[in-house]
């Protein structure tokens, strides 16, 4: 009897200590979400239900002194406590403050080796959750104008129901909206008229409410030129070049803002110096550019060419000058020529190719113009006054050598 008695006794202390997941209280069978699941509550605030689970054995009865881990998964915000042990009921609670952002925030339950539970709750601001947009027409309009139908977001809770009186934020890169801050209507629409700035391309208006999902809204527009009004100069002019030599000349059409502008036709014409330039005419390219190739005349010295649009109001002209010059050009660890016949009183001009090493021209026979000191960029012009054959080198690199013969 006594036997019989022991061995009951170590069953049910075997029993009453079996292994938790941890080792340190009973097994739990399952777990569950007991209460407090899909609340709805203010961001930043406690859910006004704790939330619940209930842990039980392997045959379906609540388990007392399991412990239950509780941890934010997403959503920010906390849980007070962490963790807590079921009681008789085989309960654990615990209390969920929301985090600062609104959206879908879920926590999770963990006993043991159980896969966990998942709380899930919705956070709101204002009562709302998302913004989005809801901008119709046209994103595109010439700069300076107001876009004929209103920027406009729409404020909704997690079913989609409008949500009144939320106010919005607006700003504007670019252009300008008619008002910073907005609050919904009764269909949840906040609206802002928006003004294209005066310059062409991209530009933007963004609607914040923070925390809310979908916030900034983001919404591009494009601001295109307005009538071509104007020519520039934009490439080719106040260069030097060798006599006979070509040089391109580029015009850029543009409206009262400056903004590139096509579809101008453009005159262009020779106006001192001789030589030609073609085309005659042409149009500029969307990007409001045309060119023409002009060759120089044969002398020395400023050669001009006009570009005009008849066609604008006024008939813009401008006017490029290229001075026309006797050119040696220094490149890698050579003068091209390096052997020039030029009458007397010609100016010569060394032209650095701005990718060579430095080098210098200096003269060796009496009567030279002045040497020129080392240099890798730009170009220096020496007049020759006197008769003569005026040999040079480069002292850096003496296989470089040339001269220059001056006749009557």
């Amino acid at each position: 009897m006594r036997r019989c008695g022991l061995a009951l006794l170590a069953g049910l202390l075997a029993i009453g200590c079996g292994g938790g997941g941890d080792g340190t209280g009973p097994t739990p069978g399952s777990i569950s979400v007991s209460a407090g699941n899909n609340q709805v509550g203010a961001a930043g605030a406690a859910l006004a239900e704790s939330l619940a689970v209930i842990v039980r054995d392997q045959g379906g009865a609540p388990l007392v002194g399991v412990n239950v881990t509780f941890s934010v998964t997403a959503g920010g915000g906390t849980v007070s406590p962490g963790s807590r042990v079921t009681d008789a009921g085989g309960i654990a609670k615990t209390r969920r403050t929301l985090g600062p952002n609104a959206g879908t925030q879920t926590v999770n339950a963990t006993a043991g080796s159980l896969a966990p539970v998942q709380f899930s709750a919705v956070s709101q601001i204002n009562g709302a959750v998302n913004i989005a947009n809801s901008t119709t027409g046209a994103l595109t309009d010439t700069v300076g104008a107001i876009k004929a139908e209103s920027l406009t977001v729409l404020v909704t809770n997690q079913s989609a129901t409008p949500i009144q009186g939320v106010t919005v934020t607006w700003a504007s890169t670019g252009g300008a909206v008619s008002a910073t801050s907005v609050p919904t209507s009764a269909a949840g629409l906040s609206k802002v008229r928006f003004t294209y700035g005066t310059g062409a391309g991209n530009q933007s208006a963004t609607a914040t409410v923070t925390g809310l999902v979908g916030s900034p809204v983001a919404i591009t527009l494009n601001g295109t030129a307005g009538t071509a009004v104007a020519i520039a100069k934009t490439a080719g002019d106040n260069g030097t070049a060798a006599v006979s030599s070509q040089v391109t000349y580029t015009v850029q059409s543009r409206d009262s803002h400056g903004n590139a502008k096509g579809g101008a036709t453009i005159d262009w014409a020779v106006a001192s110096g001789g030589g030609s330039i073609a085309p005659a005419q042409n149009t500029t390219a969307a990007n409001g550019n045309a060119s023409a190739t002009r060759t120089l005349g044969g002398g020395t010295g400023d050669q001009t060419a006009t570009a005009t649009a008849n066609g604008l109001a006024g008939a813009p002209s401008v006017t490029f000058t290229t001075t026309a010059a006797v050119l040696v050009q220094v490149a890698d660890f050579s003068f091209t020529p390096s052997s020039l016949t030029v009458p007397t009183g010609t100016v010569v001009t060394w032209q650095w190719q701005g990718t060579t090493a430095t080098h210098n021209v200096t003269f060796s026979t009496a009567g030279a113009p002045a040497d020129i000191p080392n240099r890798n960029s730009g170009s220096v012009a020496r007049t020759f006054s006197t008769l003569g054959t005026f040999d040079y080198s480069c002292t850096i690199h003496p296989a470089m050598t040339g001269h220059v013969t001056v006749t009557p």
